[in-house]
């Protein structure tokens, strides 16, 4: 035989239809087999354990994750750059990795039936990748664009300052993303070929012992071990040690521990992390689970525990903590708090009292009740674990396979976390490690300044020195602290599985939920799981509340209301957390929208909590202030996000009604008193209700009726709205406008360091439900998704960020490309329009087989199934929520994507696409850095000449020499402007059409003519319980 059986035994959730099989080929390389029946999505993933730690012995930072970059560039079966991910892109598949530690994890997903094919351009990567020397230095720019979207970003900054303070001897100490100068410059200084030196590293570390690969297809297990067998054999053993050694070095030595860190943050955000040095015996100790039990216990947010005092105080707005591996030897377990302002001055109180609950726990010695709480936890959540998608299983479940080699048995791959035993000696020798000599502590704040020190590669402004000796003194002897004590028995941990299903006749399930309340108050929507038999239920609640946003200060006012009573419920709501019930509250459109998900046993245990809070809530002062305090600092926050991020929340509030920018906000929130608020509460918000609910899961109509009871009862005493449910969807409309005029809307990044502009570039085509022209948009989409990531991304550059598909809003959809880049919006839109024009070629060359293959990839996309209860939720939910009810749209497309012809796809394109034809309007969102290389160039010329900006932002790749000669050739001659003008369009290769462009003010566009009201697309009737489903 040419494989080892390591396991054929794995158990599985009670809910889980999969087979599995672990196995060890001849060449060593670990694989994990998952037959899946029902699956419409194939995977594979495969692991290399080996990462970013190893390029210190090749003393050059990022050259593991330039490896991951590069290995994609073609094999030598499959030469073609893109061959690989034009294969999956053509058959609905999509690819990614990932460089950590001491692991690079590569995966892919693809439609069923095109898995052998998948599985054989992937492997080819492991047996003889090209490294191609034509692909080397796109990819090093690559790197250092992703390199570049993080440098405003303070979770990479801090996290690299921490690494960059740590033990000089090991690798955790280095730079790991890599950028330009380590990959370029450097090695080109030194008269280096990074590419012989990656040739090396592959040679070196990529080795079949050191890799783990999981298949999952709906092919048979025999069948899935032949394709491993055969794809996956060849790929070399070159017998590497599968320990790493670091000549005993650990992350933080004895010179880097009781010290303190102080860094100046980018956003306004205080933060303070104690970090921990632990013994790196998790996986040896799984059995006693000690890192779960302190974490349990230091993360809690209930009455006693270290969150709620400290909360209470107005020191903390949020505390979290766990235990993570390092790498092989080192293990830390961190606790982190975002501090208030007060809680910033008083820092070192905040360390005091953590102390003083670790040695509340020490001194209680571990309970034996509270270890079992937690394994019958993770035994509830194992047994009624409902499938992932494809590609998140492969990546995860190959990147954790090393564990089962060696430490936990491989059948409990899945379920290890209920296998637990209490072990009080562990848990105890455990928690000795929590002490001030293995204590790193950081603290970072805005407001910080006067540093001296800036760390290399982030340029983060800090100081590091040994931990304040009073600080150390308070915490040696601190005592007991009598507002601690641990958490009380969860009254959540649900007892009643039994699916209520069984008797259902229906064999397939249904499509759509149906209305069992109907009329001007309420509507309550419920489907009863007939498919995933688990014990869950999934439940909106939107209240629609016409006073909470019917201006900027409302919609605010109704934020605040929101996360006070969030707050308000946190001390039960916790403890439903920690069993899988979550609890939502959020100001969303015309009112709040409450969602519960979890075990259904529980649920309406804690719906009952809320809705007795949720009318007659009036917050506390203290509460008040502290909660202000953090929006106020969201809303500042905002703008130093990352610039892709920025514009779709700025695009999505462009187009709606009655929504706002983050800077309007600002000023509206500064000014709003704690009088005003609670005036806002008693007054005006529970004026008028109308109840729209949707129920998804394990309910009986029995259940269901006592819910409708129970909102009943709830909201008798609040007017019901004067008008009908189109009226209350009519409070949310799409801005829309008919000419063929190109709106373009300018915003300035807040973040003035930040380097990426970005554009999100719309094309409106059709309503949501015009189901042909929308089949269309969806059909070009596909056909576009992989030329427009390989043309503008890998070929042109453009930025790490490149994203093209269709958009569907409410009363209208579209395509739109979105793009991140150091170029300049203005040349990104000519480049997304060149790509259009590209495109009319590759549209009239294609063959009818091509075409076939299209439409086929675009079906299986439609009628790809249900993979849990939540996506089923939330499909149902988008369709009521969008007004049109739409439940079967997707069957609907497929049916008229079928009959799609190639002259109506190119008719199509001509009509909205193409740009020398199109009159489709365009919305173009941009969103520009200051650090643009044309700031200056526009001081120089002169901010009323933009059409000469314009024209060179549009073509700055093609006339450098141009916009180096501009500051020279400006003079006072009247002229001046008429002669650049012809000089530049002299140049140009390629004349850019001439659109009619609108730029106006953001705000603006709220005045252009509204959309249409949705419309249900069926009779509401026809959704009626009695009607459809008796």
């Amino acid at each position: 035989m040419s494989y080892e059986v390591l396991a054929d035994n794995i158990e599985k959730p009670l809910v889980d239809d999969r087979e599995y099989k672990f196995i060890k080929l001849s060449n060593e390389l670990k694989v994990l087999l998952i037959h899946d029946p029902q699956t419409d999505k194939s995977a594979a993933g495969l692991d290399v354990f080996v990462g970013s730690y190893k390029d210190k012995d090749f003393e050059i930072p990022g050259l593991a994750h330039f490896c991951e970059h590069l290995l994609f560039m073609g094999t030598k079966k499959y030469p073609s750059e893109n061959e690989y991910a034009s294969y999956l892109s053509n058959h609905g598949g999509h690819s990614n990795a990932f460089t950590s530690f001491e692991h690079t994890n590569y995966y892919f997903e693809v439609n069923s039936g095109h898995l052998e094919g998948a599985l054989d351009r992937f492997a080819q990567f492991f047996i003889e990748p090209l490294f191609d020397e034509s692909c080397k230095d796109r990819e090093i720019n690559a790197v250092d664009s992703e390199n570049k979207k993080n440098l405003q970003n303070d979770l990479w900054r801090f996290y690299q300052l921490e690494k960059s303070t740590s033990n000089p001897k090991h690798p955790y100490n280095h730079f790991s993303t890599g950028n330009h100068v380590t990959l370029g410059d450097e090695p080109l200084s030194k008269s280096l070929n990074v590419r012989e030196i990656l040739l090396d590293f592959h040679d070196k570390n990529y080795s079949s012992n050191l890799m783990n690969l999981v298949i999952l297809g709906k092919e048979s297990l025999d069948e899935l071990t032949a394709f491993a067998i055969e794809k996956f054999s060849s790929i070399a053993n070159k017998h590497l040690p599968e320990r790493p050694d670091y000549n005993n070095e650990v992350v933080y030595n004895e010179d880097s521990l009781v010290k303190c860190t102080k860094a100046k943050s980018i956003m306004d955000t205080n933060k303070m992390e104690l970090t921990f040095m632990i013994p790196d015996d998790q996986d040896s100790n799984w059995e006693y689970l000690p890192a779960g039990y302190y974490s349990h216990l230091i993360g809690h947010e209930s009455r006693g525990s270290i969150y709620y005092h400290l909360n209470e105080l107005g020191l903390i707005s949020s505390l979290s903590c766990g235990s993570t591996k390092v790498c092989s030897g080192s293990a830390l377990f961190v606790i982190e708090c975002e501090l208030t302002p007060k809680g910033l001055e008083n820092y070192e109180d905040i360390v005091v009292n953590i102390f003083e609950y670790l040695k509340l726990i020490k001194s209680l010695s571990p309970q034996e009740w509270l270890f079992d709480e937690i394994r019958k936890t993770n035994e509830i959540n194992f047994r009624f674990k409902q499938k992932q998608n494809a590609a998140q299983t492969v990546s995860r479940m190959s990147n954790s396979l090393y564990k089962f080699a060696s430490n936990i048995p491989s059948k409990w791959m899945f379920n290890y976390t209920s296998k637990t035993k209490f072990n009080p000696d562990v848990i105890t020798e455990f928690g000795n490690f929590l002490c001030l000599e293995n204590l790193r502590l950081q603290v970072s704040a805005k407001t910080f300044s006067g540093f001296t020190k800036k760390e290399k590669w982030y340029g983060t402004s800090y100081e590091y020195d040994d931990i304040d000796k009073k600080l150390i003194q308070r915490i040696q002897s601190c005592s007991l602290n009598e507002n601690f004590n641990l958490p009380m028995k969860n009254p959540f941990i649900p007892e009643n599985f039994e699916i209520l299903n069984k008797n259902m006749p229906n064999s397939e399930p249904l499509k759509s939920p149906f209305l069992i309340k109907d009329d001007n108050q309420f509507q309550v929507w419920f489907k009863q799981d007939d498919q995933f038999n688990v014990p869950n239920l999934i439940l909106h609640l939107f209240l629609h509340l016409p006073k909470s946003n019917d201006s900027i200060e409302s919609s605010i006012k109704t934020q605040l209301f929101c996360d006070l009573l969030d707050d308000e419920l946190n001390d039960i709501s916790y403890y439903a957390s920690t069993v899988g019930l979550s609890l939502s509250v959020n100001q969303w459109r015309d009112g709040i929208l409450v969602k519960l998900n979890g075990y259904n046993d529980k649920i309406f245990t804690l719906l009952k909590e809320v809705l007795a809070k949720i009318i007659s809530f009036q917050p506390a002062v203290n509460k008040f202030e502290l909660i202000k305090f953090k929006l106020l600092q969201d809303f500042k926050n905002f703008g130093y996000e990352v610039p892709y991020l920025q514009i779709n929340t700025n695009f999505l509030t462009m187009v709606n009604e009655r929504t706002y920018l983050t800077n309007d906000k600002i000023p509206v929130l500064e000014a709003i008193n704690y009088e005003a608020l609670t005036s806002f509460i008693k007054e005006d918000l529970f004026s008028n209700v109308f109840v729209e609910s949707l129920l998804v899961g394990n309910l009986n109509m029995e259940q269901l009726n006592k819910y409708v009871d129970l909102i009943g009862k709830s909201f008798s005493d609040i007017p019901k709205l004067d008008t009908n449910l189109n009226n209350v969807h009519k409070m949310i409309k799409l801005q829309s406008h008919t000419s063929d005029v190109n709106v373009i809307v300018d915003l300035d990044l807040d973040d003035v360091e930040n380097v990426n502009s970005s554009i999100d570039y719309f094309v409106k085509i059709c309503k949501p439900t015009d189901y042909e022209q929308r089949s269309l948009a969806e059909l070009i989409s596909t056909i576009f998704h992989e030329p427009c990531f390989n043309q503008l991304r890998t070929k042109e550059q453009l930025g790490y960020v490149v994203f093209s598909g269709t958009r569907i809003l409410r009363n209208y959809m579209g395509y739109r490309v979105l793009v991140q880049s150091e170029k300049s919006p203005n040349y990104l839109r000519s480049r997304i329009e060149n790509f259009f024009s590209m495109m009319k070629d590759k549209l009239a060359d294609m063959t009818s087989d091509e075409f076939e293959k299209y439409k086929k990839t675009l079906i299986d996309k439609k009628l790809i199934k249900l993979k849990n209860l939540g996506e089923e939720s939330s499909k149902f939910w988008n369709s009521i929520t969008d007004g049109h009810f739409d439940f079967k749209a997707n069957q609907k497309l497929v049916d008229h994507i079928e009959t799609l012809t190639q002259d109506q796809l190119i008719e199509f394109y001509n009509k909205f696409i193409e740009p020398s034809t199109s009159k489709a309007p365009r919305f173009i969102l941009n969103l520009n850095s200051h650090k643009s290389k044309f700031v200056a160039l526009k001081s120089i010329i002169g901010s009323s000449d933009s059409e000469i900006i314009e024209l060179i932002e549009r073509y700055e790749d093609n006339i450098e020499e141009l916009v180096g000669s501009v500051t020279k050739q400006k003079n006072e001659s009247s002229d001046f402007k008429a002669n650049l003008l012809q000089e530049i369009k002299t140049k140009m290769e390629e004349w850019f059409p001439d659109f009619s462009d609108k730029r106006i003010k953001f705000n603006e566009f709220k005045d252009f003519p509204k959309a249409g009201i949705p419309a249900s697309v069926e009779p509401m009737s026809n959704f009626h319980y009695a009607e459809s489903h008796l």
